[in-house]
């Protein structure tokens, strides 16, 4: 009886330890199954990251020129299909002085598969939009939430900061744009940001930048952390104006500027020229011509086909000498230019 005394006097109270442990661990499993979960999904998340980043490392280095410098822009289906803007753009670079070449290095990132396919019929450097998933998806209003996470919508500069977080020198053109000659000679490689800016005047907006359809980004460090802090100041204030016009950016934002040292090279707006300052010498002087001030789509495929078939005129006349004729500029047409100053 003792010995059966004893047993028990051992036995319970372990028993007892053991049955806490169990409850102890169930209250916890739930816990530390969700933070597994957590980290599983984290992982899913960061392993695809890294994959799609190696797909966009990948397509650059297709492009790059010997100083890792890369020509970008971007479509969408409205830009890229049958007798669009990026049959113009793409003509421009063929119709160009000096431009032909540069088409190897252009690489055009598709909003949509749509534009996608088409940029594939037409040009060889054409990036999937799967590359930058939550850039756009939100752009065609979806709704990409997770429990404690908004997914905000990439753009422009989100692209921008992950090629130069890659290492590569961007020169980046809008779609509507048109490259007559070569800009090389105008885009310091020293400083970070080589930008022409307009100043218009908008009614009772006032006062505002524009961006004129091409610039030239460094990647180095100094670039790579201003565009740090403008993600963070997109995260915390989402509804900024600022936050796509890098003219309107620099302007606003000098004094940070000025601490991280980014340094900036403002070029003479006659020579990245556009519809909305307009000058009779513009196919003389002008590197680039943007259909800027017009926001119908129509309207800027009609009026830079015409621009398009003047600049090709105009060379012709230049091969026979006679360039320095009066050639009356026969746009814009349907595209209606706003006011500046």
């Amino acid at each position: 009886m003792r010995v059966l005394r004893l047993k028990n006097f051992v036995f319970l109270p372990l028993l007892a330890v053991l049955i806490v442990l169990a409850c102890f661990l169930l209250y916890q499993c739930p816990s530390s199954l969700e933070k597994g979960i957590r980290k599983g999904v984290l992982f899913k998340h960061l392993s695809t990251y890294y994959s799609k980043n190696q797909e966009l490392d990948d397509a650059l280095r297709r492009a790059i020129m010997p100083d890792r410098t890369v020509l970008l822009t971007m479509v969408d289906e409205s830009l890229a299909s049958p007798g669009s803007i990026l049959d113009i753009l793409l003509q421009s670079f063929k119709s160009g002085e000096g431009t032909q070449r540069l088409l190897n290095h252009l690489v055009i990132i598709a909003r949509d598969p749509q534009a996608f396919e088409y940029c594939r019929s037409l040009h060889p450097h054409c990036i999937h939009p799967s590359i930058f998933p939550h850039h756009f998806a939100s752009n065609r209003g979806s709704s990409m939430t997770t429990p404690g996470h908004n997914l905000l919508p990439w753009t422009r500069n989100d692209v921008l900061f992950e090629v130069i977080r890659l290492g590569y020198n961007i020169i980046f053109t809008d779609a509507d744009v048109l490259w007559l000659r070569s800009p090389f000679r105008n885009l310091n490689p020293v400083t970070e940001l080589t930008i022409s800016c307009n100043v218009l005047s908008d009614g009772q907006r006032g006062s505002y930048l524009l961006d004129d359809g091409i610039f030239f980004l460094k990647a180095n460090g100094i670039a790579l952390e201003f565009f740090r802090y403008w993600k963070l100041t997109k995260f915390l204030y989402p509804n900024d104006p600022f936050e796509e016009s890098l003219c309107t950016m620099i302007k606003e934002r000098h004094e940070i500027a000025k601490l991280y040292g980014f340094r900036v090279q403002h070029v003479n707006t006659s020579y990245f020229g556009g519809f909305c300052e307009l000058n009779k010498d513009i196919l003389k002087e002008a590197y680039t011509i943007q259909a800027n001030c017009c926001d119908d789509l129509k309207s800027k495929v009609h009026d830079l086909k015409i621009v398009l078939d003047d600049w090709i005129r105009f060379r012709k006349r230049a091969s026979r000498d006679n360039a320095l004729d009066e050639m009356a500029l026969r746009w814009p047409q349907k595209c209606s230019k706003k006011d500046n100053t």
